[in-house]
């Protein structure tokens, strides 16, 4: 289980999605009162000695950002049966894509609303690596069945 190189990838995402639960977005800044939010996946924060919370919205962001590393650890798990890693791989490709449909959709309103540019960090770019490490373990998931069923074959 833990020697195969999907096994890695797919533990990368985990550790990547873990960073995503605890860093910040995005930045959205409004130059002419002087104000700076930051976006986490639990909401849109002033940045002050408070720290209010501005919009609390964001519940899909964040369920569809813890969804993300729960769907790796079952994929890694069910080693056994390899279709249903790939499967579960193109599911959780397809939610790491519906955070950044979701990051849009809280974004573009709340620049809107706060009259403020946005600015992404680097937690932003990792649903993107997530999925690139997603695909690799798909093909290398694609490998181990192919290899299989040659063994198969040849009995």
């Amino acid at each position: 289980m833990l020697q195969r190189i999907q096994t890695i990838y797919l533990l990368a995402v985990v550790v990547l999605s873990g960073f995503i639960i605890f860093s910040p977005l995005a930045e959205l800044i409004n130059a002419t009162d002087n104000l700076d939010y930051l976006v986490k996946i639990d909401g849109i924060f002033l940045v002050k000695a408070t720290g209010n919370i501005i919009e609390s919205r964001i519940w899909a962001l964040a369920s569809v950002t813890l969804v993300v590393p729960i769907i790796a650890l079952i994929t890694i798990f069910s080693y056994k049966n390899r279709v249903k890693q790939i499967r579960l791989s193109v599911i959780n490709m397809l939610f790491m894509l519906c955070f950044y449909v979701f990051l849009v959709l809280y974004l573009w309103p709340a620049c809107i609303q706060l009259h403020t540019d946005w600015h992404l960090k680097i937690a932003a770019v990792f649903p993107l690596i997530n999925i690139i490490l997603t695909y690799l373990a798909i093909g290398a998931i694609g490998k181990d069945e192919k290899l299989v069923k040659s063994l198969d074959r040849l009995r």
